[in-house]
């Protein structure tokens, strides 16, 4: 009876760490907010500022944040709308963009949404910078907005 209850106990406890420890599925609103930032690689890496902007509320914005080349001094700070932002990617005579953020957290509180993670950012197929992505989405009648996003531009990067 003692071992039948010590296996018993045992099993539980497995169970039970099992559960905290495996990394819950991704809800639908989750997956849809991601997807935006999906969606925003892809239109940039297509020059497609119509697909952009769609992306952005109408207020939303970015804000890039550049680091020195050297990794010294402060960061040089700039902020566009996004349709601002939407005519400089289409407007780039550069190669093809390519964005990644491989392992993004997703956040998602009622009708707000963060996504955020490191990045890294290829022009054709050279490595151009890495950084960390911050995107604040809200919930919109036509599905998720990006209202506000914030991206560090570091060149000292660990590929």
């Amino acid at each position: 009876m003692k071992l039948l209850a010590i296996a018993l106990v045992m099993a539980f406890a497995m169970a039970l760490q099992a559960q905290t420890t495996s990394t819950p599925p991704k809800s639908d609103d989750a997956k849809a907010a991601a997807q935006v930032v999906e969606n925003l690689f892809a239109a940039m890496k297509a020059k497609n500022a119509a697909d952009i902007s769609a992306l952005f509320i109408k207020e939303g914005q970015l804000v890039a944040i550049d680091r020195p080349r050297t990794g010294d001094g402060p960061s040089t700070t700039r902020i566009f709308t996004g349709d601002a932002f939407a005519k400089l990617i289409a407007e780039s005579k550069a190669g093809e963009f390519k964005e990644q953020m491989k392992e993004p957290e997703v956040k998602v509180f009622g009708d707000m949404a963060l996504i955020f993670g490191r990045y890294t950012f290829h022009v054709a197929e050279k490595f151009s910078h890495c950084g960390t992505n911050s995107f604040q989405l809200v919930r919109t009648p036509n599905g998720w907005k990006i209202a506000n996003a914030a991206s560090t531009l570091e060149f000292n990067c660990q590929q």
